[in-house]
């Protein structure tokens, strides 16, 4: 007598099947990537080196406008000292208004 294969048989003996075609699978798309993946990662770094000069360079315009700008309010302060205090002291009012409301 041949023996009887249930259905649990065949679905652990497909389950097996496809587990090794995954393997498989799984290790030619890893060295796939590998190869891609040093590749992305020449051309990233070579994109890095870029982008840090110019954030760099940028880093040093900013940082030179605004001294520029802190250096010509500090000037417009000392010669019109008054609508700047008025202005502060208005701001502090609607501040301390808003803040001081109930809910």
């Amino acid at each position: 007598m041949t023996p009887t294969v249930t259905s649990a048989e065949n679905l652990h003996e497909a389950m097996r099947l496809l587990n090794e075609a995954a393997r498989g699978k799984r290790e030619e798309l890893q060295e796939l990537l590998g190869e891609k993946y040093s590749d992305l990662r020449s051309v990233l770094g070579d994109a890095s080196h870029a982008s840090l000069g110019w954030i760099k360079h940028t880093g040093e315009v900013v940082a030179s406008t605004a001294k520029k700008a802190a250096g010509t309010v500090n000037d417009s302060v000392h010669e019109h000292p008054w609508p700047y205090i008025g202005a502060a002291a208005l701001g502090a009012l609607i501040l301390g208004f808003m803040l001081g409301r109930r809910r």
